[in-house]
C-alpha cells in the first residue's frame, strides 16, 4: 500500500474518531446512561463501536460490565475494552486491567482454601498470582513459598516456577545452580518452558554442565523447545548455530536429538 494511501486512511480514522458529530453522539450516549435510558445509549453506541469508535466501545463495555439495561456480561465487557486497549485508549486500558483483576480476586478467594488444604495445582496458581499481583498485592516471598509447597508434591509446573525464582532472585536469593536444578527437573519431563529457560541459562553462560560448550548445550535445549512450539526459542537457536563451526554444529544437533529421545519422546 502506498504511503499516501496509508496517510489518507489514518486521516479518515482520525476524522471518524474525533469529528464534532462523533463527539456529540458520545455526549448524547453519556447523558442517556446518566438518566438510565440504556436502550437509547445502546442505539447510539453499538453502531459507533462497529464503525471503530474507541470511546463508544469503552462506554459500551461499561454497560455490559455493570449490567445497565442488559444482562451483565464480563466477557463481552472485556472484548469491548480490549478494542480500545489494543489501540492505546487509556481509559479502556485502565478498565480492562480492573476488570481482569476483579476476576483474579474471585479466583484467588476460591483457590486459597484449596491451597491451604494441600492442593498442589492451587498452590502453584496462587504462587503465580502472588508473583504477578493478580487479584492480590504482589508478594514475591509468598509466591516462592507457594511454589515450594507445590514443588514438594512433585508438580512439574512448580518445579519450573521455582527455577525462575532462583534464576531471577524472585522471593529468594539468586542462585543459578539451583535454578538449573529445578529447570532440569521439569525439562527432563518435557516441560516446554523449562526447555527454553534451561537453554537460555546456558546461552548466558550460567549453566554447570561442562561436557560440551555452553552454546552447544543451549542449542540442544532450545531446539527442542522450538520443536514443541516455543516461537522465541527458534531464532535464538539459529543465532547460536551461527557461532559454531561445522563440527560443533553437528555435535549440537546430535545432542538435541539425544535430549529429544531421552526427555521428549
Amino acid at each position: 500500500m502506498k504511503r499516501s494511501t496509508l496517510m489518507a486512511a489514518a486521516g479518515l480514522l482520525f476524522t471518524l474518531q474525533f469529528s464534532p458529530v462523533s463527539a456529540n453522539d458520545i455526549k448524547s450516549a453519556q447523558e442517556a446512561i446518566a438518566s438510565q435510558n440504556y436502550s437509547a445509549a445502546l442505539n447510539i453506541l453499538q453502531p459507533m463501536t462497529r464503525d471503530g469508535n474507541l470511546e463508544a466501545a469503552n462506554l459500551l463495555g461499561q454497560i455490559f460490565e455493570n449490567g445497565w439495561g442488559v444482562t451483565e456480561d464480563a466477557i463481552e465487557a472485556e472484548r469491548l475494552y480490549s478494542i480500545g486497549a489494543n489501540q492505546g485508549h487509556l481509559d479502556s486500558v485502565t478498565r480492562l486491567r480492573a476488570l481482569k483483576n476483579k476476576a483474579y480476586a474471585v479466583e484467588f478467594k476460591r483457590l486459597s482454601p484449596l491451597a491451604e488444604a494441600g492442593n498442589a495445582e492451587a498452590q502453584n496458581t496462587l504462587g503465580e498470582m502472588y508473583e504477578f499481583g493478580k487479584g492480590v498485592e504482589r508478594n514475591t516471598e509468598e509466591a516462592y513459598r507457594h511454589y515450594s509447597l507445590a514443588a514438594d508434591q512433585g508438580l512439574v509446573a512448580a518445579w519450573h516456577n521455582l527455577g525462575r525464582c532462583y534464576n531471577f532472585g524472585t522471593g529468594t536469593e539468586q542462585n543459578y545452580e539451583t535454578a538449573e536444578h529445578w529447570y532440569r527437573q521439569a525439562a527432563e519431563r518435557g516441560y516446554t518452558q523449562s526447555l527454553f529457560f534451561l537453554g537460555t541459562l546456558y546461552a548466558t553462560d550460567h549453566g554447570t554442565d561442562d561436557a560440551y560448550s555452553s552454546d552447544i548445550i543451549a542449542f540442544a535445549w532450545l531446539k527442542n523447545a522450538a520443536d514443541l512450539g516455543d516461537k522465541t526459542a527458534q531464532p535464538i537457536a539459529q543465532r547460536l548455530l551461527m557461532k559454531l563451526n561445522d563440527t560443533e554444529v553437528e555435535t549440537a544437533k546430535q545432542l538435541a536429538e539425544t535430549y529429544k529421545a531421552r526427555y521428549i519422546n
